[in-house]
Parts: structure tokens; C-alpha cells; sequence
């Protein structure tokens, strides 16, 4: 697949002075996508609908200042560890560790307190694609090991943007990475999110408890006769009040996969999710406050959010014996792939 050239210009300044860098790629069908090195964050998704109207189908913020200080997780990085780490503790090697507990101050949820979305990343294009580097000290957040993280943007000519993730470190310890785009394919500060029809290629799901922690030691359930069940397309609205937060599991770790279809009819607009993870987390926006975003759009729950299609490894799986390990050791590189194809 021919890969987009990228340009490069800034996004406006941190109070610290430091200057953050802003990629943007555009394509013959006229799909933009733009991405910060703070958070490793994309801020922009435009596309065309079926009679060739561009909106911007990602939530976001106009300024950088608005990301650090809404600390939203909207559109970007997530790790070290996507989800929920029970109790915020784990044990490898019969040694406990205690992370940050950003989540009830019971749990922690999407890295800690201060996750991979707040960072700043370095960054640099490589022909078709931007490479954002960061490394995470031995410590951080309480995690062992110090962690080289690079997570890769590419957009193709055939509307297919593509997020690569790599991880070493030097001390065994969790990772789990992903990315936390939320979409409204009648544009960003469109509303009306249960008007999207989505369809999740998963007979199979992990119940959470109401803290959305998975239950037991990890248990994985059939979605037929649930409102979990989507597999085929269903209309959001008949479901968001009953599925906050799903994780659906897959088969072929490692194996590109098509996981997910969201749609909007009304417009035109598709967005097909292909991943080589094991599991997919779907969220609809339920626990998102009131907030504005880009454009003077203003942001909530429901209704007034967005889609999020998070592909990721078994939710809390440090802490839950029936899912496979996510512990990364020293001589090993994490890696995974995450696409998502737009149609209109």
C-alpha cells in the first residue's frame, strides 16, 4: 500500500517552553489525519462523506494547553499498561510491585497518574511515516524497568491509517499499549452517537464488575443472548446504556484480524478496525464529562462523545492466572499492529 509523505509544523508551545510538533497527512481521496508528539496524540481525522463533504470524525482540542490540562486520554497514547490494573499491584517473580492508583484511588487505569498521554514524545518522519520515541524510566508510575516505547503513523492512499507499536525493557514488567481516538462520523461536535451502527466480528467477551474490573481470576463469556452481542451490525442506541465498557477477545494473536465495523448511513462514512492483538475494548463515551472541544463543540456522555475501538491484550491481565501473560522480558520487543480503514 503507497504511503502518505507527512509534513511537519508546530503546535503551539507547554508553559515549560517545550515546543510540541504536529504531523499531518493528506491523500488523494482528500483524508487528512494530524497527530502531536504530546501523547503521541491524533487530534484530527477528516473525511470526506458520500457526496464529498470533509468533517473532522475525531474528537479533540485546539490547543495543546487544552489536552495537558483536560488530561482526557481523547485521541491519544495509552501505557504503559491500557486499562485497568487490579488493586494497582502485581507481583512477577514473587516480588510486589504498587503502581499508581489513578482510578477510585483503588486501581489504576491507562498508565497512572501521569500515563504515556501526558509525555512528550520525540519525534521524526522516516519517509511515509512519523516515528514518535519515548522512554519510560525504570520506576515510573511504580513499574520495573526502564521501557523504550515507539509507536509509528502511517496513512495510506488507499485510507488506511496505520499505528505500529514497539516496547523493550530492561526489567520484566507489563505492557499494554494502545491508543484512545473516539469518533463521531457525522463530525466531532456532531452528537447523536447512538445514530452509529457498529458490528464486532466476536462471539466472545470478558465480564467486568461494576469497578470494570474482569471477574474472578478471568472469566470469558459467550455474548449470545447479551446486549454484548454485536455481532451483527447493531444500532448503538438500542446498547449504550447496557455496554460501558466491553473487552471482546479474538482469535490469532499476532495475526491481522478484522475486528470491528462502525457506520454511520446517513453520511456514508465507515471505519473498519484491523488489529493483531487479542482483544478489542469497545467504550461509548458512558463516564465522559462535560467538556469543550475543537471548534467550540462541546463534549459528553453519551450521546455527546464518541465511538472508541481500542484494540489491546486481556484487560488486567497481570493480575487475573486464566489470561495469557502480558509481562514483557528483557531481550524481547512488544510489538503490535493496529489499522483503521475509512470508507465513504
Amino acid at each position: 500500500m503507497t504511503g502518505v509523505v507527512p509534513s511537519q509544523d508546530s503546535f503551539g508551545t507547554l508553559k515549560d517552553g517545550t515546543q510540541v510538533s504536529r504531523f499531518s497527512f493528506t491523500n488523494k481521496n482528500n483524508v487528512t489525519v494530524r497527530v502531536i508528539n504530546y501523547g503521541a496524540t491524533i487530534t484530527d481525522v477528516l473525511l470526506p462523506d458520500k457526496n464529498g463533504s470533509v468533517e473532522d470524525i475525531s474528537l479533540g482540542f485546539d490547543s495543546v494547553q487544552e489536552y495537558k490540562s483536560q488530561h482526557s486520554y481523547i485521541g491519544a497514547a495509552l501505557g504503559r499498561v491500557t486499562e485497568r490494573i487490579k488493586g494497582a499491584k502485581f507481583e512477577i517473580d514473587g516480588v510486589e510491585y504498587k503502581v499508581s492508583a489513578n482510578d477510585n484511588n483503588i486501581h489504576q487505569v491507562h498508565g497512572g497518574i501521569s500515563g504515556f498521554d501526558t509525555k512528550m514524545f520525540t519525534a521524526s518522519i522516516n519517509g511515509d511515516t512519523v516515528v514518535m520515541k519515548y522512554v519510560s524510566l525504570d520506576g515510573e508510575e511504580g513499574f520495573p524497568g526502564e521501557v523504550t516505547a515507539e509507536f509509528t503513523f502511517r496513512l495510506t492512499e488507499e485510507n488506511e491509517l496505520i499505528l505500529g507499536y514497539t516496547a523493550t525493557t530492561t526489567k520484566p514488567t507489563p505492557v499494554n499499549l494502545s491508543n484512545h481516538v473516539y469518533f463521531n462520523l457525522a463530525g466531532h461536535g456532531a452528537g447523536n452517537v447512538g445514530d452509529h451502527i457498529l458490528t464486532v466480528n466476536s462471539c466472545r467477551h470478558i465480564p467486568l464488575d461494576k469497578e470494570y474490573i474482569p471477574l474472578g481470576d478471568g472469566t470469558i463469556s459467550d455474548v449470545k443472548g447479551t446486549p454484548f452481542d454485536l455481532t451483527t451490525p447493531t444500532q448503538l442506541r438500542e446498547r449504550m446504556k447496557d455496554v460501558l465498557v466491553s473487552n471482546y477477545v479474538f482469535e490469532g494473536h499476532g495475526k491481522k484480524k478484522h475486528v470491528a465495523k462502525l457506520e454511520l448511513p446517513s453520511t456514508g462514512r465507515t471505519v473498519d478496525c484491523f488489529t493483531t492483538e487479542p482483544c478489542m475494548e469497545t467504550y461509548f463515551s458512558c463516564a465522559m464529562r462535560t467538556m469543550k472541544g475543537k471548534n467550540g463543540a462541546t463534549y459528553g456522555a453519551y450521546e455527546n462523545g464518541g465511538i472508541c475501538l481500542i484494540p489491546m491484550q486481556y484487560s488486567s491481565a497481570v493480575n487475573m492466572p486464566n489470561f495469557p501473560n502480558m509481562i514483557l522480558q528483557p531481550g524481547q520487543t512488544y510489538t503490535q499492529t493496529t489499522s483503521y480503514k475509512f470508507g465513504f
